[in-house]
């Protein structure tokens, strides 16, 4: 359609674009992000405000690492809001907008290793960005920071969904799966959600290709492998290169032709409590840019 999507597939192409992006800003730069300490990037925002630019961030208050960076911004009088957390809940959303016209969101946090981590992003142009700018001023109003939230923009391409506010990661994520007809490919830092589990141990068994590749660190992985392996799912845990490198994607792919990413874990927490942030995309240019990212990391993780 009339989106125009750039793969980011990994930490440093991720980051060169945001470097990109911040520099490239002249007259608004809107960003939310779990995790920032990233001093680099900070004062890219730091320039870019002394040029003009108009600086809004909102920031999960609960994420201790990224303290310092927050008040370094709020200080030197960039506009800085909390988000609204209640009880075992965070903002994980990672979204950066420039200008209103350009978009960089997915998976990637803006920490010290995270340029290490495997995730997938993408820079975006087109009405996806009024969607996402959308939900940053539906965000900014929920932080008490008033702001005039846009209508939604016709987009049938791709998805812009959220969770807390809303509901639609998991109910995405479980009619993309029963509609698959022939394969399904995940890559996920946790996967844990029951009902997902039950959705693809259901696809396996009527004959769809189940492929999962999960993070060795986190401990739910390990009972995921026992349950869907024995349905005949093929699964591996990644081969970490470095030890503060981690599988930290957050997508799936299905029929070679759809991806659902993001910031979005498939566990009850990502789906319930925590506000996340996908996008699902029906583009089978971007879903094999991905799958052929996915194939490199599965390879490097043979048993």
């Amino acid at each position: 359609g009339a989106d125009e999507l750039v793969p980011l597939t990994n930490g440093p192409a991720a980051f060169a674009a945001i470097g990109e992006a911040l520099s490239w800003a002249r007259h608004s730069i809107d960003l939310e992000l779990y995790e920032f300490q990233r001093l680099d990037l900070a004062a890219l925002l730091l320039d870019a405000r002394d040029r003009g630019v108009t600086v809004t961030a909102i920031k999960d208050p609960s994420e201790r690492s990224s303290a310092t960076v927050w008040a370094q911004l709020e200080q030197s009088g960039v506009r800085v809001v909390s988000f609204p957390l209640e009880r075992l809940t965070i903002d994980h959303v990672k979204l950066l907008l420039v200008d209103g016209v350009r978009a960089i969101v997915g998976g990637i946090n803006w920490g010290t290793h995270s340029p290490k981590n495997h995730d997938f992003d993408v820079l975006a142009t087109g009405p996806v960005v009024e969607n996402l700018e959308r939900v940053f001023k539906q965000d900014l109003a929920l932080s008490g920071d008033p702001a005039l939230i846009p209508s939604p923009a016709a987009d049938r391409a791709v998805q812009v969904l959220t969770t807390h506010p809303g509901e639609g990661i998991r109910a995405a994520a479980l009619a993309a799966i029963a509609a698959a007809q022939h394969s399904i490919d995940v890559e996920m830092f946790v996967l844990s959600d029951r009902l997902v589990l039950e959705a693809l141990l259901l696809a396996a068994r009527r004959g769809v290709n189940l492929r999962v590749l999960l993070d060795p660190t986190q401990p739910q992985n390990a009972a995921v492998f026992g349950v869907l392996q024995p349905a005949g799912a093929v699964v591996r845990f990644y081969h970490q290169s470095a030890s503060d490198e981690l599988l930290h994607a957050k997508l799936g792919i299905f029929d070679a032709e759809t991806v659902l990413f993001g910031s979005c874990n498939w566990s009850r927490s990502g789906f319930t409590r925590n506000h996340e942030l996908d996008l699902l995309v029906r583009e089978p240019t971007l879903a094999r840019t991905f799958l052929s990212r996915m194939d490199r990391d599965w390879t490097a993780s043979a048993p």
